[in-house]
């Protein structure tokens, strides 16, 4: 049997696929958490119905993103002049048009809310 894409560590409410996870009404995206330096650790945490988070690796997700431009190596602008901020707030979705690492990330924040939106019937 293939390992689930994801389990509530609270209720113990299983997620099979991403698709299934990506479009449950239950899960209510909270917001992003960057990590400095290391893309690949980068986290969408969502608020199940039972009260508890549920986070998941941005990597798990990102193949819903259009592949990267190659040859292309960003870097993180978080703390420089050049950053507008929003990876320092949990709770701030808002997309980031700036060439950082990060950048890609919050692309897929837009993509997930667009899928949840549409899996509800908006």
């Amino acid at each position: 049997m293939p390992r689930p894409f994801a389990t509530c560590g609270s209720c113990a409410h299983v997620w099979p696929t991403w698709d299934e996870f990506v479009r449950d009404s239950q899960l209510r995206m909270l917001g992003f958490q960057g990590t400095l330096g290391h893309p690949d650790t980068n986290l969408l945490v969502f608020e199940h119905r039972c009260g508890s988070t549920v986070s998941v690796l941005t990597k798990r997700l990102r193949h819903l993103l259009p592949e990267p431009v190659h040859g292309v190596n960003l870097r993180s602008l978080r703390g420089t002049l050049d950053c507008p901020g929003h990876c320092l707030s949990l709770a701030d979705l808002e997309a980031c048009d700036r060439p950082c690492t990060n950048a890609r990330d919050r692309e897929l924040i837009k993509l997930v809310q667009q899928l949840k939106r549409e899996a509800a019937g908006g």
